[in-house]
């Protein structure tokens, strides 16, 4: 399949099935970390509503997993799902400098062409994410170089493999210092339940979806409009 890095053919899928089986593929910015709103939550609305068919989300996301562990999984816990479409945020924990948990650059973007070709194989379409924004002030200075640079692997290779990518990270770096800190973050590593609608807002952006129909406007509405503040001030930087 000939892919661009663009959301045409994640939007014409959007449209055109009668019924959606989307799986989020990722480690804890995936999988349920605390109460409250998660980004799939408001992903799932948001399809449901403005799509109006049946909807399935399935979250296999597992916290701490690398690259290596979440191939390991993939038959399991994406492929069994029979899904339509997948998508992979990973990259965090191959940068733990833990020798067990280490995964070297080569290895990283060998490991995310094999995620994204067996998606494919299976059926689906793969849609990428950076993560968002981490405090890396407050990380181990090691971890917080190597995932930087995987960030930027995930741009790289979605641009020469012609993924579908949505840059969380470039989203969340238009956030002032504190507001990121106190309003958006759990703890330096992890997004709080503001954080987490922020993420599902930025899909819904990509996806061409008005989360302006979601009825539940608390606490989805202020950060709804923080979203449409952050995304002008990247069209204005050229982001």
């Amino acid at each position: 399949m000939d892919w661009n890095n663009d959301f045409s053919a994640v939007i014409e899928l959007l449209k055109e099935r009668e019924t959606l089986r989307i799986v989020l593929f990722g480690a804890s910015n995936t999988e349920r970390y605390m109460p409250g709103i998660h980004w799939g939550d408001v992903l799932h609305l948001g399809v449901r509503i403005n799509c109006l068919k049946p909807l399935w989300i399935i979250n296999s996301g597992v916290s701490g997993n690398n690259t290596r562990e979440a191939l390991a999984r993939f038959d399991r816990d994406v492929k069994s799902f029979s899904p339509d479409l997948v998508i992979v945020t990973l990259g965090g924990n191959d940068c733990n400098p833990a020798p067990e948990k280490f995964v070297p650059e080569a290895e990283y973007r060998a490991n995310l062409r094999e995620i994204a070709a067996r998606i494919v194989q299976a059926g689906a379409l793969p849609v990428f994410q950076t993560y968002y924004r981490m405090d890396v002030a407050a990380m181990d200075p090691e971890r917080a170089k190597w995932y930087l640079r995987n960030m930027d692997i995930i741009r790289e290779e979605a641009a020469e493999n012609r993924w579908p990518l949505i840059d969380q990270y470039k989203l969340f770096e238009q956030l002032e210092a504190d507001e990121f800190r106190y309003k958006y973050m759990l703890n330096a590593m992890h997004v709080n339940e503001n954080g987490n609608i922020l993420i599902g807002l930025e899909v819904l952006r990509h996806f061409q979806l008005d989360a302006g129909k979601i009825s539940h406007k608390e606490p989805l509405l202020p950060v709804m409009m923080k979203h449409r503040e952050l995304v002008a001030k990247m069209e204005k930087s050229g982001c």
